[in-house]
């Protein structure tokens, strides 16, 4: 479980954070006729002005600004830091990703072969626990294909949908 998680719960933290930094803060309303849009979250300081969908975001990139430490408002300003060499983090961070995930669906269907009761009961234990696909998947630790195609076996066939 994550020691801090991006959630509600945590933006009075970031705007009194960037209030006590010396952010301007103001809100600026979505249509409320756009099921869709979004509010903008707004912080300005010396002359630069950082806009996010939520306070963690425009927490996030008013760090960025701290890094930094520009000048002046030029453009790209925020990747004067970003090395541009490859692989990019973001880039082996998803490949690591991936990787753990598909061993982690190798490693359910290896306890499948050798010991299928423990696996069975693993599963069904994630649905009683939690009982839905998505929170099931998440907390298998597999994408929710790879749980559907799992409860294909006919020992779970009352478990499917």
């Amino acid at each position: 479980m994550a020691s801090l998680a991006s959630h509600a719960n945590v933006w009075e933290t970031c705007l009194q954070l960037l209030h006590r930094q010396g952010y301007h803060l103001k809100v600026e309303l979505s249509d409320e006729e756009d099921e869709y849009a979004l509010d903008a979250w707004l912080a300005e300081k010396d002359g630069f002005t950082f806009w996010g969908d939520n306070p963690i975001e425009l927490l996030g990139l008013v760090a960025v600004y701290e890094d930094v430490q520009p000048e002046e408002d030029q453009a790209y300003w925020c990747s004067r830091k970003t090395l541009r060499e490859r692989p990019w983090l973001r880039e082996q961070l998803m490949d690591e990703a991936l990787a753990a995930q598909d061993a982690r669906v190798a490693e359910l269907a290896m306890q499948r072969e050798r010991s299928p009761e423990v696996w069975e009961a693993g599963i069904r234990a994630a649905f009683e626990t939690l009982g839905d696909e998505v929170s099931v998947a998440s907390d298998l630790r597999v994408p929710r294909k790879d749980l559907r195609r799992i409860l294909e076996d006919p020992r779970l066939a009352d478990l499917r949908d």
